[in-house]
């Protein structure tokens, strides 16, 4: 059997190889609740632990992070609008580092969409090994998460609420992404997935 450890990508599946598994949100209401609700427990631990760091950093500005004066319906509105924006910066710089991570493994532009609930991005067209995937899938949260740590020292005090927004909602948003890799982490290295955003395909040797 043709062997595909050594190659991150591959255009067509390899002779022998037959789909073992499905990570799928398409029409999917019960995984969506499930991932939800455990994103939700996600953002709730990131939100207690974030401020712990923040203290230790930068204790003169901890409370900028715990709370916030609202005066009047304008100020709300405003405030309102500048987390609608905090959460599409984050949807951008999070399915971008998905992107970039597809565009080097596999040579090829991504695809980047929407669908009810989510967003993703995807390369539908190549088959990829397991260790490049995982890469791929676990990027924003590192490097979101390693790249905001490092930079909250140093930030601006009026964007240390939103960069500490943008990296508890990061944490929360990868549950799709640990979900797929917990589910990939105990199978053999020779296995090849496909990625077509809303739903990951998984192909293993048939022996």
């Amino acid at each position: 059997m043709e062997q595909v450890d050594h190659l991150p990508t591959r255009e067509e599946l390899p002779a022998g190889y037959r789909q073992t598994a499905e990570f799928s949100l398409r029409n999917n209401t019960r995984m969506m609740v499930i991932l939800n609700l455990v994103g939700f427990g996600l953002f709730i631990v990131a939100a207690g632990l974030l401020p712990r760091f923040i203290y230790l950093v930068r204790p003169q500005d901890i409370g900028i992070v715990l709370s916030f004066e609202v005066d009047n319906l304008g100020q709300l509105a405003i405030f309102l609008l500048s987390i609608i924006l905090d959460f599409v910066l984050l949807v951008i710089l999070h399915e971008g580092v998905h992107g970039l991570c597809f565009r080097l493994i596999t040579g090829k532009k991504p695809i980047f969409a929407l669908g009810p609930g989510y967003a993703y991005a995807a390369a539908p067209d190549v088959y990829i090994t397991k260790i490049p995937y995982l890469i791929t899938a676990v990027s924003p949260l590192v490097v979101l998460t390693a790249v905001g740590l490092a930079v909250i020292p140093v930030l601006p005090r009026d964007l240390l609420f939103h960069a500490s927004l943008i990296i508890v909602m990061n944490i929360a948003g990868a549950v799709g992404d640990l979900w797929v890799v917990g589910g990939l982490l105990l199978k053999s290295r020779t296995l090849l997935v496909r990625d077509s955003g809303d739903c990951v395909t998984v192909y293993q040797p048939s022996d």
